[in-house]
């Protein structure tokens, strides 16, 4: 009976093979939780990328925003307006504006920069013609888009 209990396996051609096996299956879970995990670092450089050219985009936004505020307020068509804008995360975004002069039509490129990336933005602006809209200084928005670089 003691035969039974130590019976050994003696044919050669299975010995290993589940060794062999098993380092392939862990091999291949391993390269599978690499790529994931790149996969996964990929996706938030491409998530804070896009993060920050929107920041960089509404600072542009803001700094058109803000040379329209200039205009109806001075009237002064020569001004250059700049700023920082301190966002809800505490990240802070910068812009400035260049009013160029040719009344009635007033071009304004506004450029935005956050985290390295840098928007920007042109309006054109109808400036002290009666129909425009109210006082003190009428300005009008006729054309606003985002520049090509």
């Amino acid at each position: 009976m003691s035969g039974y209990m130590t019976r050994q396996v003696t044919q050669t051609g299975e010995r290993g093979v589940v060794l062999v096996l098993v380092v392939f299956a862990i091999a291949f879970i391993s390269v599978l939780a690499v790529a994931m995990l790149d996969e996964a670092t990929v996706d938030l450089a491409i998530l804070r990328n896009h993060t920050s050219g929107l920041r960089a985009l509404y600072a542009a936004n803001a700094g058109i925003s803000e040379a329209i505020i200039a205009l109806r307020e001075q009237y002064d068509t020569t001004n250059t307006v700049a700023g920082t804008l301190t966002l809800p995360d505490g990240a802070t975004a910068t812009f400035s504006a260049e009013i160029d002069n040719d009344e009635p039509v007033v071009t304004v490129t506004s450029t935005g920069q956050a985290d390295g990336f840098t928007r920007r933005m042109t309006a054109r602006l109808l400036v002290g013609q009666p129909d425009a809209c109210e006082e003190p200084y009428p300005v009008r928005v006729v054309w606003w888009r985002e520049a090509a670089e």
